[in-house]
């Protein structure tokens, strides 16, 4: 039964950050009403242990709670609650469900990362024109793939798939300096070239990029030379190779504390934007891609999009 005309709600509970999107959908038409994040480092040492810090834990939940708050000022009707690479992978990820549960009254689905691959292709994919797109969405602990074409018809997924390499887990992984050496980047680089070789290589043919999360659209936001965030200009923006390799190698120079100064470049992105880097440079080498496409649309997107059409 569709929920159109009424208030809806997403949440992506990620590794590095907590997201929350409000909508309005009435009419057959979806308005924004907020969206906003939350850096909550959620994966921060699952890498290494297998389970979610204890600190870590706390932190998601208040945000959760946070946006609840905010959702029950908009009298959203209806939430759902994504957990992905962290969530997945850690073995008390239950303590984590309840405490969100006894805390913020709502339920934290764990979502296999082959949906979160298709979700966020729905939502990237939305307002783009016709035609074949791989969309990238590199995350703090994973990296989804999903490729497909739109249309008449709306999207059309023909496959997708979740990697283990993401911002925080490699930077965890490999330990870059402060600034990272040229080997230290050269070795991320290797690492992360051996997980993407799992990705088939039919997923990219035919199609353009499409990278969204924070890496891609921080690193549009420095190139476009923002005094602060602006997702409407980073919205549908395009970053071609050497922009890129031009960028990577300008903040890998850079200590974290310079990073910070970035007007656009929040705290919590400044310390995994490197490895942020690394991978985004890997991916567009693995297949050739000239550059890529920013969408500020993702998996939020996706999540609400789900509910509208359930």
């Amino acid at each position: 039964m569709s929920v159109a005309g009424r208030r809806l709600a997403a949440m992506d509970v990620g590794t590095n950050t907590t997201r929350m999107l409000v909508v309005d959908a009435a009419d057959g038409e979806v308005s924004e009403l907020d969206r906003r994040l939350i850096f909550t480092r959620l994966g921060q040492g699952v890498d290494a242990s297998g389970r979610l810090a204890p600190d870590a834990i706390g932190r998601t939940v208040s945000a959760i709670t946070t946006f609840t708050e905010i959702c029950q000022g908009f009298a959203v009707e209806r939430t759902r609650v994504a957990g992905t690479s962290a969530v997945r992978e850690a073995a008390n990820r239950a303590e984590l469900i309840a405490a969100v549960r006894a805390a913020a009254g709502v339920d934290l689905e764990v979502i296999p990362g082959e949906e979160e691959a298709s979700l966020s292709f729905t939502g990237a994919t939305q307002d783009l024109g016709a035609g074949r797109y791989l969309v990238c969405d590199i995350g703090g602990g994973s990296t989804e793939f999903a490729g497909g074409h739109t249309g008449p018809d709306g999207p059309g997924l023909d496959g997708g798939i979740s990697l283990p390499v993401g911002v925080v887990r490699v930077t965890e992984r490999y330990h870059p300096g402060d600034p990272p050496t040229v080997a230290e980047c050269t070795a991320m680089e290797a690492g992360i070239d051996e997980v993407l070789a799992a990705a088939p290589m039919e997923l990219g043919d035919g199609a353009a990029l499409v990278g969204v999360a924070g890496t891609v659209t921080s690193l549009a936001a420095i190139q476009l030379g923002l005094d602060h965030y602006d997702p409407a200009a980073v919205h549908g923006s395009y970053l071609d190779v050497a922009t890129i390799q031009g960028l990577y190698r300008r903040l890998a120079a850079m200590t974290n504390a310079e990073r910070e100064q970035l007007a656009p470049l929040p705290p919590g992105r400044a310390d995994v934007i490197v490895a942020g880097c690394a991978i985004l440079t890997r991916v567009l080498a693995r297949w050739s891609f000239p550059g890529v496409q920013v969408s500020e649309k993702d998996i939020l997107d996706g999540l609400v999009l789900g509910i509208l059409n359930a």
